[in-house]
């Protein structure tokens, strides 16, 4: 597994010489972890989890989820180096030990291995960027740059006046969401709003819904921590909401705008975004409703 460089300030100098030729995919990726005035952590899940690290980058991919659609995706465009939000082996810290057993790890790792793919899990240095690489891209996903709301922090919006309803109708055309989910009264007047993209933990969630915001936009959380909270505010009278993304449509803004980023300091190969289908459906699009 890979490690940043103990000193990635010192490891960013324009004027370190890059090797001649095609550069690997472990070159690409100590250059990411180089930018920038990021600390290098003492635990990151940031590293190349799956490939030969020595192999010829022909094309990157950026992508929110290493899933089997994104991979085929990258691989037919040309792409052998992934660098995703989240990795392929479904694990927070990509641990194989109980799925190397089982055919659907197999498939994956068999593809991997026949198309000779990198993935490189990319998600602290990313995130631990001034600003945030994802709330950057996030922000521009939505157009909201400019409706950052006072104060300072990048996560945090003015809109302008509109219902619960209207705003999930707007994440849902702007980010493709077909399956978003909302807590809430779909009357609620919403102006104030508060994101959490990704993962949602349940006491920085909470202390959000108790702040002056009348939303708080996640992409996922426990359903029975900060969700069920949302909902006992709601039957106590509290005139909040709450509205869950999911994953990967939660942060694929970012990775677009990881892929702009990235194009900025690797000139030598072709970068590409890749959005990928959502992994839900519902029963109302299929035309089930009341009889």
């Amino acid at each position: 597994m890979l490690q940043p460089p103990a000193s990635p300030a010192a490891a960013a100098s324009p004027f370190q010489p890059r090797p001649a030729g095609p550069p690997t995919a472990l070159q690409i990726v100590d250059r990411i972890l180089a930018q920038g005035d990021v600390a290098a952590r003492p635990k990151t899940v940031d590293r190349i989890v799956a490939g030969d690290p020595t192999t010829i980058v022909k094309g990157i991919a950026t992508m929110a989820i290493a899933s089997m659609e994104g991979l085929r995706a990258a691989s037919e465009a040309g792409c052998n180096l992934v660098v995703a939000y989240d990795g392929p082996f479904w694990s927070e810290t990509d641990n194989l030990e109980r799925a190397t057993a089982y055919p659907g790890f197999q498939a994956k790792r068999d593809f991997l291995r026949a198309h000779d793919m990198v993935v490189f899990h990319f998600r602290d240095h990313f995130r631990d960027r001034v600003p945030d690489g994802i709330s950057v891209g996030m922000a521009r996903a939505l157009d909201w740059e400019s409706r950052r709301a006072p104060g300072g922090d990048i996560d945090r919006f003015l809109l302008s006046p509109t219902t619960l309803l209207g705003l999930a109708r707007e994440l849902a055309e702007k980010l493709d969401d077909r399956t978003l989910r909302v807590v809430g009264d779909p009357k609620l007047p919403v102006s104030r709003v508060a994101a959490s993209w990704g993962n949602a933990a349940q006491l920085p969630t909470i202390k959000l819904l108790n702040s002056d915001v009348d939303v708080v936009i996640c992409g996922y959380t426990r359903e029975w921590e900060a969700v069920e909270y949302a909902q006992d505010m709601i039957a106590t009278g509290l005139r909040k909401g709450l509205i869950l993304l999911g994953q990967a449509k939660s942060v694929e803004g970012g990775m677009r705008y990881c892929a702009e980023w990235l194009k900025g300091f690797v000139p030598e190969v072709p970068v590409t975004f890749f959005a990928q289908p959502e992994p839900y459906w519902t029963l109302k699009p299929m035309g089930a409703g009341k009889a």
